[in-house]
């Protein structure tokens, strides 16, 4: 189903996704498909945080103080505040993604309830 979605909730809803991914039943295939097309819309959502990241984050130093490649920001950064204020107007921005669903009544059995609460957005009746 097609439906219009923020970069900032659909990220979120790839996140939610992730612990789904290794199933091998109606979930996990559901899961895939839609990490994979949330993946697709967020392509340039992602790349524009990545380079963010960048721009405001610490790179990290292995034992000996040699930089490890990886550069992260965190929420205590006293650059955090000007990375959320410069990715605000992209976290809003809106288009429209088409998810599979699935019938609640398949999932019973298959996912506790928090999982189930977890992916309500991609269950239906």
């Amino acid at each position: 189903m097609k439906k219009t979605y923020r970069n900032l909730e659909m990220a979120g809803m790839l996140q939610e996704l992730q612990p789904l991914l290794s199933r091998r039943d109606i979930v996990g295939y559901a899961a895939a498909r839609n990490a994979r097309a949330l993946s697709q819309s967020l392509t340039e959502y992602t790349a524009f945080r990545t380079q963010l990241v960048e721009k405001y984050g610490t790179p990290e130093t292995d034992d000996t103080g040699h930089e490890t490649g990886i550069i992260s920001l965190k929420m205590d950064s006293p650059n955090f505040k000007a990375f959320l204020e410069e990715l605000e107007p992209f976290n809003n921005m809106a288009h429209d993604v088409e998810l599979m669903m699935v019938k609640y009544q398949d999932v019973i059995g298959l996912l506790s309830g928090e999982e189930i609460l977890s992916i309500d957005w991609m269950l239906e009746d």
